[in-house]
């Protein structure tokens, strides 16, 4: 009688236990995550109330337009230069560029035939 076939048997249980529970939480998740009808309502209410929430915080701002009367900002200048248009690449970008040689059948590197084999 071999004695290291029990100690397998033993390994291979605990093995199979584990993968059983590593996919028990991953197929079913831990107690953080919900499931249901219930937690897609409670989070459907927690992001409305925080846009509600963030919605109010845009309502009170104020935005001081002093700024713009004032006369250091009237005296700015607006030193842009303005680059006109021009065309990008070619209106075809796949046919052969002027002043290249085309391939043709004479100038075309020759393949060997290919041999088909068939089986019985």
């Amino acid at each position: 009688m071999n004695t290291k076939t029990p100690n397998k048997t033993w390994i291979w249980v605990i093995v199979i236990v584990v993968i059983a529970a590593i996919a028990y939480f991953y197929f079913y998740g831990s107690n953080n995550q919900s499931s249901g009808l219930s937690a897609t309502s409670d989070n459907n209410a927690l992001v409305g109330a925080r846009v509600l929430g963030l919605l109010g915080q845009i309502q009170r701002l104020r935005i001081d337009t002093t700024l713009f009367t004032d006369p250091g900002y009237k005296t700015l200048r607006d030193y842009s230069v303005v680059i006109p248009p021009v065309s990008v690449g070619r209106p075809n970008p796949f046919a052969p560029l002027s002043g290249a040689q085309t391939m043709n059948s004479s100038t075309a590197i020759p393949t060997p035939p290919v041999k088909i084999k068939k089986t019985p």
